[in-house]
């Protein structure tokens, strides 16, 4: 008579390994409200972190309850599952300025981003269970890795990184010039891993040395976070005291404050402006700012539709009139003058595309004639452009394209855009400082928030720093007037950080301001609701910084977050060999 050997009881495996950890429980967490409860908390925490609450000490142990439930929870399913309810419910709470433009959107994006949360912690709460790793050493690397991951992945959405929530602490931000945002954010999650060590030491008294040695241990990833934040205010305090920082050119913010619908039936009020009107308002802004004679006028995004290259102009008569508009205010005004635009190219013999749309950005001169125009390459996915149109998926491309709300708007039965081939910088020569000229590139959009485009704006492969300030233009009134403009705003401060660039934003609906190479902002356009123009529009006026320092950023790039995001991958396949193995030994076969 032959026995089976019993079948391997899943939550008995897992008290094994919890009791061959070095983290054998004296109290376990093992019910789903009280990791509901730690989730919960560092939602709270977490959302309070960012703009435009910008409680930023919060940001220092934000994670740590949620940190606490992946280290001691005894099932790990249960983690997993919290974890991503825990991404999901702060993604859908905090990025709900995206429901105003796209509600399915909002809610897919929230559901994907929701899914790096347990990425995160599986490997996490593999090595500081299994490998016997420090949080306040693992958990760095890995939140890195899955930062630059989700911000490159589809198009990227670098958005919510722990380091945005530091974008007014001067000294701590300046170690981006070596290391990028993602830097700042290995710190703040060191931090947090410390604390959790800290106290999941005490919580356990079976591990090497018992619970005295887990109280040492968990000292010392203290006194490494310490360390590591020592380190990085030092270089940062010591960057603020070179005062490298000069007056480049005089730059007037223009700024206006009129929603974009998709919805255009919703537009009511001082949201129903025609394209004239708008126009009008601008002109007359710059008009006003022309007192204090600045050597460029910067207009956002899109401040109303109009297509300014000469092929497309002659169709539109509202475009003729804008940019014979533009350039005689730049003749008259002995001024350049900046402005989103659209760009209609035609090609009547291609087999592909006999139209091309681009999002432009165009730059008239003092001295007239034909303007220059850089175009956008980073176009951000359903809301520009929409994925697979010139592949052999073409059919997904064409059902995409008609759940999209643009499509059938203005005769257009495709209405992505292409992107551009070259990320141009323009040359530009002061009234003020006759015998200086200055090189500057122009993100568009969210090509703030993108690092590799203010890089390849500053370095594009060069030896020597080829753009010296930066001028973003954008159009967030797809957001409504909330929490977007100032998130929006916080990121951009990286990218002078990172590239030791000035850098001058026009937004429409705000927040339009000045930013230093150091990180600061300044010279934003308040509102003044006495004004006679519509929205609260305004306008601001001030010399934006040129540095001549080229960074260690600038030249390499996010080698520091590709590292990080490496160890994430060593870590995730770790955690499999180890996985595979277990199941080896509990069906009585060799590792």
């Amino acid at each position: 008579m032959t026995h089976e050997p019993p079948s391997p009881d899943p939550a008995a495996g897992e008290s094994l390994r919890a009791a061959a950890s070095p983290v054998a429980a004296h109290s376990a967490i093992t019910s789903h409200r009280t990791m509901l409860l730690l989730s919960a908390s560092s939602l709270v925490l977490m959302s309070l972190i960012f703009a435009p609450l910008s409680v930023w000490p919060v940001a220092y142990f934000c994670l740590v309850p949620w940190l606490i439930m992946i280290g001691v929870a005894t099932h790990a399913p249960r983690v997993y599952f919290h974890s991503f309810v825990f991404g999901l419910a702060f993604c859908l709470v905090n990025m709900r300025w995206l429901s105003a433009a796209t509600g399915p959107g909002y809610v897919a994006l929230s559901v994907y981003l929701a899914g790096f949360f347990p990425l995160v912690a599986c490997p996490v709460r593999h090595v500081i269970r299994r490998r016997r790793w420090r949080l306040a050493i693992a958990f760095p690397f890995v939140w890195v890795g899955s930062e630059i991951v989700r911000g490159v992945a589809f198009s990227g959405f670098p958005w919510f990184f722990l380091s945005h929530s530091q974008h007014a602490v001067l000294p701590l931000i300046q170690i981006s010039d070596l290391v990028g945002a993602y830097g700042v954010s290995f710190v703040v999650a060191a931090i947090n891993g410390a604390l959790a060590d800290l106290i999941i030491a005490r919580m356990y008294i079976d591990a090497p040395g018992g619970l005295a040695g887990a109280v040492r241990s968990g000292r010392r990833s203290v006194a490494i976070a310490a360390a590591l934040l020592a380190v990085s205010l030092a270089y940062g305090w010591l960057q603020l005291g070179r005062g490298t920082a000069t007056d480049g050119p005089r730059v007037a913010l223009i700024q206006g404050d009129f929603l974009s619908l998709v919805d255009r039936s919703r537009a009511e009020g001082h949201d129903a402006f025609t394209d004239r009107e708008k126009m009008a308002a601008y002109l007359a802004m710059m008009k006003a700012a022309a007192m204090q004679e600045p050597d460029l006028y910067l207009l956002p995004e899109s401040p109303w539709v109009m297509y300014l290259n000469e092929e497309a102009r002659s169709f539109y008569e509202s475009s003729t009139e804008a940019f014979s508009a533009l350039d005689m205010f730049a003749r008259t005004y002995g001024a350049y003058v900046v402005t989103g635009s659209a760009t209609l190219e035609r090609y009547p013999l291609s087999l592909t595309a006999k139209e091309k749309r681009y999002n432009s950005a165009t730059v008239f001169a003092p001295k007239g004639g034909e303007p220059g125009r850089y175009d956008k390459i980073h176009l951000v996915y359903f809301g520009e452009t929409v994925p697979f149109r010139f592949t052999r998926f073409h059919s997904v491309y064409l059902w995409l394209n008609s759940l999209m709300p643009f499509t059938g708007l203005e005769g257009q039965d495709e209405y992505s855009l292409f992107r551009g081939n070259e990320f141009r910088t323009f040359s530009l020569e002061p009234r003020s400082q006759p015998v200086r000229s200055y090189q500057f590139g122009i993100p568009i959009c969210y090509e703030d928030v993108m690092p590799y485009v203010a890089r390849e704006f500053v370095c594009g492969g060069s030896r020597d720093k080829r753009a010296e300030f930066l001028l973003n233009i954008s159009n967030d009134g797809w957001f409504g007037r909330g929490v977007q403009q100032p998130q929006h705003l916080a990121i951009c401060v990286f990218r002078a950080v990172e590239n030791r660039v000035g850098i001058a934003r026009s937004v429409n609906t705000g927040i339009s301001a000045f930013i230093e190479p150091s990180g600061r902002i300044y010279g934003a356009v308040t509102r003044d609701d006495s004004n006679d123009w519509p929205g609260s529009c305004g306008y601001s006026v001030a010399n934006v910084k040129v540095d001549a320092r080229y960074t260690l950023y600038s030249r390499l790039g996010d080698w520091f977050a590709w590292a990080c995001a490496a160890m994430w991958l060593v870590l995730f396949t770790d955690y499999w060999i180890v996985r595979v193995r277990t199941r080896e030994d509990h069906t009585g076969m060799e590792p």
